[in-house]
């Protein structure tokens, strides 16, 4: 999949998808005074407007092209009680150009029936997909999670997309001399069920310009990825608010997301190698932004273990470090000497964190623990002996192989992902150091989304649905 620079900017991604429906409606529903045979065979015809297309697929001036052609439309029918009765599968190169209006194609007629019916239409909908909306009532799609990979909706020309809220219209039986009525000419929207997001920085990192803040030193090598991508989003909205499997913390299963490592499980000192989008400060283009991909995932009480986070990854290399030799003073003990360019770039290194500290305090990872007691000691006015395993632990942070990390939530600070909607992130400054890690700590992170520890948002929503923000990236 074409996941490297994103073309153009974003509006909707839609498509309305005019059915041409030849029936009749439920006999126990008078329509214009006239009672309507249920039930009886009809035909249907799909007519798929796409507006200023010049080929088969979505006008987006936002979007890939990649990202807007169909090959595949999908038509389901339910009767008024809501079970499944009817599907059509129609290949988009099989729809007929309708004569004198440019870009509206048209199927051959389609078998239906008379009544009150809902219609869902979708296009390059995946098998499993299918699979549920032809096993599952209407009333039940609103609660039936996909279970798919966002793989599985982002493949290059066949971006799934869907009508999240169905049509319901009453069928009147048709006429075969006046064609079909008007008041079956019923319009369905359909969307993108994924979201798409770019990650960028206008501006070039700089201490002076307030761009880069935090600890001096070098920031470098920014990347990002997309992680805790939901799988059991629903696929529509019931006629109610947007909701999907997982809305609070207890509710929540990981077993329901794409969830990234970001070091070995085996050997917690080697990162994996995950595909980062490449950041370059100074790229003021937006349309060559590195771009990825997301499926729609909401949450009720926004806390940070449910949200789909967008995580930035760097090296920051400290300007200055502390430097510890023997004392030849007094053996046993070491002096502490600050020192600059006493941390190379890449190498891991350890900070220290406490009020006495009077900063950051960062060491080389040849420095060990007995010596950062005794950095804390000095620095806190006590023994060596006051300063404990816990006290250390709870000062100490170890940076592998320089690498820094930093989470980006969407939305407004909410957390909430969109489908169709595309997320555009400048970032404006990064807090150095950064997180030790991009996974989520249980221990340190189940909390609610805090727009201090996160970021701070400038938000215009437009209609893919554009939502550029600013990002403040701190640990």
């Amino acid at each position: 999949m074409k996941r490297n620079l994103f073309s153009k900017v974003f509006m909707t991604m839609t498509a309305t998808a005019v059915m041409g429906l030849a029936s009749c409606s439920n006999d126990n529903d008078p329509a214009g005074g006239q009672e309507m045979p249920q039930g009886k065979a009809t035909g249907m015809q799909l007519v798929l407007d796409l507006g200023s297309a010049a080929t088969r697929a979505i006008v987006d001036n936002n979007a890939d092209a990649t990202e807007t052609e169909i090959k595949n439309l999908h038509v389901f029918i339910y009767g008024a009680n809501g079970i499944f009765e009817k599907e059509h599968t129609i290949a988009f190169a099989d729809l007929t150009p309708a004569p004198n209006n440019d870009n509206v194609f048209t199927t051959d007629e389609l078998a239906a029936t008379t009544g009150m019916k809902t219609i869902y239409v979708g296009a390059n909908m995946t098998a499993g997909m299918i699979g549920i909306m032809k096993s599952t009532s209407v009333n039940g799609l609103s609660g039936k999670g996909v279970n798919t990979l966002l793989a599985d909706i982002t493949k290059d020309n066949e971006f799934v997309m869907f009508s999240t809220t169905g049509a319901t219209p009453t069928l009147i039986e048709d006429n075969e001399a006046n064609g079909v009525p008007t008041g079956n000419q019923v319009a369905v929207t359909i969307q993108r069920l994924a979201a798409k997001i770019a990650v960028g920085m206008t501006a070039q990192l700089d201490a002076t310009a307030g761009t880069q803040l935090g600890a001096a030193g070098t920031i470098d090598n920014l990347g990002y990825v997309v992680d805790n991508i939901n799988k059991m989003y629903y696929l529509t909205y019931g006629g109610a608010a947007a909701k999907d499997a997982n809305m609070t913390v207890d509710q929540y299963d990981e077993n329901d997301f794409e969830i990234k490592d970001y070091y070995d499980q085996q050997n917690p000192t080697t990162p994996t190698v995950l595909q980062y989008g490449v950041i370059t400060p100074g790229t003021t283009d937006k349309t060559a932004w590195a771009i990825d991909y997301a499926s729609e995932n909401l949450t009720q009480d926004k806390m940070m273990k449910g949200v789909t986070r967008i995580v930035v990854k760097g090296t920051f290399t400290p300007e200055s470090g502390y430097k510890v030799e023997q004392d030849a003073q007094n053996p046993g003990k070491h002096t502490f000497t600050l020192t600059n360019a006493h941390i190379a770039a890449n190498a891991t290194y350890h900070l220290l964190d406490f009020p006495e500290a009077g900063g950051y305090a960062f060491f080389d990872n040849a420095t060990t623990d007995d010596q950062l007691k005794e950095f804390m000691a000095l620095k806190k006015g006590v023994d060596v002996t006051a300063v404990d395993d816990a006290m250390l632990q709870a000062a100490k942070k170890t940076y592998i192989n320089g690498l820094n990390y930093w989470w980006v939530t969407v939305k407004d600070n909410q957390g909430d992902v969109l489908r169709n909607h595309y997320y555009q992130v400048n970032v404006t400054s990064i807090w150095a150091p950064g997180r030790t890690d991009g996974k989520f700590d249980p221990n340190k992170d189940d909390n609610k989304i805090d727009k201090e520890t996160n970021i701070t948002v400038q938000v215009t929503v437009e209609p893919w649905n554009m939502v550029p923000f600013n990002a403040d990236l701190r640990p």
